[in-house]
């Protein structure tokens, strides 16, 4: 039977992570889902316990950030293919199997999907259409894949030749391991298979301040002497 495991880093996430955790426990996947949560935090700890969904927990004591908390999970994780998403997000009935299907095609590592705003609001949804949708189809399409955090699942074999996610990246560690996949296969986009996720970081720093950090984290990322993979920027 195909097996996907989804993995969820959860630092201090007890207020959210029920949510997530609800709807994976709707996934209508043919085959054995397999959901990893790696918390931090005694609420979010036993949330993620006691949930019937969950199938392992790993305490996240280093809190050295979500690549390295994707990393420990995926180390345990069983599934053909590994799907992350956030424990702030909420994935619709059908994620699991949309970004299974793109792993018929042989030559597929990759796949990543819009983002969409759990808030509600005019403001909040034209600039998550802007930027978290046709950002990453124009994107995508100049070959600069890049894998959103909350909506993404790579191939196994893949990840693990990859050496998965980088550790040492504080920022754009999703987009560093969407540029390092990309040359091991094809990295699809799926317009069509998006999640909701919180606007709470968006709320808190800004839409162009946040959008400002990541051009700046764009340009240090390609930098001579800033990243060990910045020629996939030339």
């Amino acid at each position: 039977m195909a097996t996907a495991s989804v993995v969820v880093p959860a630092r201090e996430e007890a207020a959210r992570l029920e949510r997530t955790l609800a709807s994976l426990g709707r996934q209508s996947f043919d085959g054995r889902l397999e959901v990893i949560v790696v918390a931090s935090g005694a609420a979010t700890l036993r949330i993620a316990r006691e949930h019937g969904v969950v199938d392992r927990v790993l305490t996240d004591d280093r809190r050295d950030g979500p690549g390295a908390a994707r990393n420990r999970g995926a180390a345990v994780a069983t599934g053909d293919v590994l799907l992350f998403t956030d424990a702030d997000t909420i994935v619709p009935s059908t994620w699991v199997r949309r970004h299974w299907r793109h792993y018929a095609t042989p030559a597929v590592v990759g796949v990543g999907g819009p983002l969409r705003p759990l808030a509600d609001g005019l403001s909040h949804r034209v600039r998550f259409r802007l930027l978290s949708d046709w950002w990453y189809r124009i994107s995508w399409s100049v070959g600069f894949v890049q894998q959103p955090g909350p909506n993404c699942s790579v191939r196994r074999s893949a990840f693990e030749a990859v050496d998965g996610f980088d550790e040492s990246l504080p920022f754009l560690e999703d987009t560093d391991l969407s540029l390092r996949l990309r040359e091991a296969g094809r990295v699809a986009y799926d317009p069509d298979c998006p999640v909701r996720t919180s606007v709470r970081r968006h709320e808190r720093e800004g839409y162009l301040p946040l959008l400002l950090a990541y051009l700046v984290g764009y340009l240090e990322y390609a930098l001579p002497g800033r990243s060990p993979t910045r020629e996939h920027f030339s």
